[in-house]
């Protein structure tokens, strides 16, 4: 890794239903960290912090899957209520419990303090600065947060494969145009944390994943 890639540390954690993953990102010069996805088993990641003894200073959401929001009561109770990050398009399910799928009706908890993930307008959480890329497909307001030469991928691209398109508001074509304008752009040694599964390159799959 780079020296820029040090000075951001990232941690993760994974439920055994989904092995959705919930990652730790900090700053460890100011402890400031912001927690990226927040899955069906949050203790694991408020031991975490716990043991860090971070600064939570945000929630970011790369989408609203119930495996990937399904932890957000227990984070905010944890934490405090820090903001949570969500792109405009998916806005409702974290304000409203409005479900993100017509195949998965169930309403969901709500939430206050929700703010925008934008497009080309960098989010700031203490001293972390995330880039905000639109990488939508496998639902409507997927975003890929950039820092340094980590990109958090979500449900977007994944070692070896890219997120499932079936869905009544997924968009296949979409899904594979955000992973090539925005992600396949990257420099080689680009590190992707996905959604599911283990880290990996743009290197890696620019050359290597067969659905590319």
């Amino acid at each position: 890794m780079s020296e820029e890639q040090q000075r951001i540390r990232v941690e993760v954690t994974a439920d055994r239903q989904f092995g959705a993953n919930s990652y730790l990102v900090e700053d460890p010069i100011t402890k400031d960290a912001v927690v990226i996805d927040a899955n069906l088993e949050p203790e694991q990641m408020v031991d975490l912090v716990r043991r860090k003894g971070v600064n939570v200073r945000a929630i970011l959401l790369t989408h609203t899957d119930i495996d990937h929001i399904a932890g957000l009561a227990r984070l905010r109770e944890a934490f405090g209520p820090v903001p949570i990050a969500v792109h405009d398009a998916e806005r409702a399910t974290v304000t409203d419990g409005v479900p993100l799928r017509r195949e998965f009706p169930h309403r969901l908890p709500s939430f206050d303090t929700v703010e925008s993930l934008v497009p080309g307008q960098p989010y700031r959480a203490g001293s972390l600065t995330f880039d905000v890329l639109h990488t939508p497909g496998h639902s409507p307001g997927g975003v890929t947060l950039a820092i340094d030469r980590i990109l958090f991928t979500g449900d977007a691209l994944f070692a070896g494969s890219i997120g499932r398109s079936d869905f009544v508001n997924s968009d296949g074509q979409a899904l594979l145009d955000g992973i090539r304008t925005q992600l396949l752009v990257r420099a080689d040694d680009t590190v992707v944390l996905s959604g599911h599964g283990p880290a990996t390159t743009i290197g890696e799959e620019r050359h290597h994943n067969p659905f590319l």
